[in-house]
């Protein structure tokens, strides 16, 4: 007759076999007792103190931001950003000044450059440098003028008036007009002295309105200028 229990089997004869958490048997029969053993291996890894260290960053350069590792990179500046840094307007001139000859040229300049704004920014003290570089003239009889140029006087060209400049216009006819002129200005900004930084894209700044009479002029021939004799004909 025989039985088992669990893993083990039970000999009716008195002699019990049994496999216990090592490899060692016993024999219940003769009184003695089998002790298993059992080897535990030791794994070899790296612990947390193993590993390459990081070299520290290297120092910042003008314009350039360094970022530790797992940090967020800064958010880029926009021209949102400085909606508190107003600049400039231009000076919108012409000559002569005020009034136009049909059919002959009217100079037209802009008078502004380069300049620097002061103030705050994400809560830093900033400056933001502002440059001009396009100029939209609207001339009030339809045309338009886009020009990279903004010009300068006739005097300054060392050109006789009324001689054709890259940013003169011509009227054709009589009548009142105005004239619009808008600037597209550049932004860079720095933190501390630092390098300048470019925001993408331009801001559009209205500069001054200037009316003028456009009408006909007609030589006349005097024996005399008119500051000597002002009745004379033309005069």
């Amino acid at each position: 007759m025989s039985g088992s229990v669990g893993n083990g089997g039970v000999d009716l004869s008195g002699t019990q076999n049994g496999s216990g958490p090592g490899s060692g048997s016993g024999n219940a029969g003769s009184g003695n007792t089998g002790a298993g053993s059992g080897n535990s291996g030791n794994g070899a890894g790296g612990g947390p103190g193993s590993g390459t260290i990081p070299k520290p960053p290297p120092p910042p350069r003008d314009g350039y931001t360094v970022t530790m590792p797992g940090e967020e990179l800064p958010t880029a500046v926009t021209l949102a950003d400085i909606r508190s840094f107003v600049p400039h307007a231009a000076v919108a001139r012409m000559e002569p000044n005020g009034w136009m000859v049909i059919g002959l040229h009217t100079n037209f300049y802009a008078v502004g450059s380069q300049h620097i704004v002061d103030g705050e920014l994400l809560g830093r003290p900033a400056s933001v440098r502002f440059t001009p570089s396009a100029y939209h003239w609207a001339y009030g009889d339809g045309s338009t003028a886009n020009l990279s140029t903004k010009g300068s006087t006739w005097a300054a060209q060392r050109i006789a008036e009324f001689d054709p400049t890259p940013t003169s216009h011509i009227f054709r006819a009589a009548g009142t007009y105005t004239i619009t002129l808008t600037v597209d200005v550049g932004a860079e900004y720095r933190f501390d002295g630092g390098g300048w930084i470019p925001i993408a894209g331009t801001l559009p700044v209205a500069a001054n309105q200037l009316v003028a009479t456009a009408g006909r002029a007609d030589t006349v021939l005097v024996g005399r200028d008119c500051l000597a004799h002002p009745s004379g004909p033309g005069c």
